[in-house]
């Protein structure tokens, strides 16, 4: 006769095949109330509520877009922080703050990955984790970097077990590509060598198509208007679309790193702070 099922059991397997499934499986248990894990949201302005917030509702609140850039970026320096001095509870909170970001990743990824999803995923939280540990807490947009660069461990394995599918045809004969050879990166990469957009056009493309930064948010970091911003990064997609359907743009290996993009060292924008 079977015995009684043990649900913690039972739960504990089926997380711990995965990275992400256990960082958010871990995530949701430590923050359940009641817990003392919690963020006082009058500490990074006027956006949040005054008080305690628990770690579930602030990532809500952080991927509202009433919350400015300036906001997010206070509480992701505060998180990376603890996780640099705690190195083990924090960091797990760091990952499950970051997991919406992270499983946009995956999903995305999953599509051309021949491998086992479980490497995919170990893969993206490496990469997160190394930027966590590394990333200057200057900067800015600091969440849409760590998973960029958790997005960039994922890719470079994609590539890898591509390359190796590849190196074990026995005969030649005309295939299609590769998945992914056209993956974004790569061919922003392209087409800054081929002249096609200048590596600040690509940068502004990256970071407000592929890491969902909202212009208006850059637009107010370099003292710009929005639609001034808009219709520079227009005029730079339509060059880019022109030529993808020329074949003038190939997918770049990113040797060079393709950053998030950053202000013009010869202009003094305005600060975040006072321009939200």
């Amino acid at each position: 006769m079977r015995g009684p099922r043990t649900v913690g059991r039972s739960s504990t397997a089926r997380y711990a095949t995965s990275a992400l499934r256990a960082a958010q499986h871990t995530f949701t248990l430590v923050t359940a109330e009641p817990t003392n894990l919690h963020l006082h949201g009058e500490d990074f302005g006027d956006d949040l509520p005054a008080g305690p917030i628990a770690l579930p509702r602030l990532r809500d609140l952080l991927l509202a877009p009433s919350t400015s850039l300036a906001t997010r970026d206070a509480v992701w320096r505060e998180l990376i922080e603890r996780a640099r001095a705690d190195r083990s509870t924090w960091v797990v909170m760091a990952v499950g703050m970051a997991m919406p970001g992270l499983r946009r990743c995956l999903r995305e990824l999953k599509l051309a990955f021949r491998g086992e999803a479980t490497d995919l995923e170990s893969e993206i939280a490496r990469g997160f984790l190394e930027a966590l540990n590394t990333i200057d807490v200057t900067e800015w947009a600091l969440c849409a970097r760590l998973v960029r660069a958790a997005h960039k461990a994922g890719v470079r394995l994609v590539y890898a077990e591509a390359a190796f599918d590849g190196a074990r045809w026995e005969e030649f004969d005309s295939r299609a590509p590769v998945p992914p050879w056209g993956h974004p990166d790569f061919l922003l990469l392209g087409a800054v060598d081929a002249g096609v957009i200048s590596d600040e056009e690509a940068k502004l493309i990256a970071t407000t198509r592929l890491e969902d930064v909202p212009v208006d948010q850059i637009a107010a970091l370099f003292g710009e208007r929005t639609n001034t911003v808009v219709q520079r990064r227009r005029r730079a997609e339509n060059r880019l679309a022109e030529a993808l359907a020329e074949g003038k743009v190939t997918a770049l290996e990113p040797i060079p790193s393709l950053a998030l993009l950053a202000p013009p060292q010869q202009r003094h924008p305005t600060p975040v702070s006072a321009a939200v």
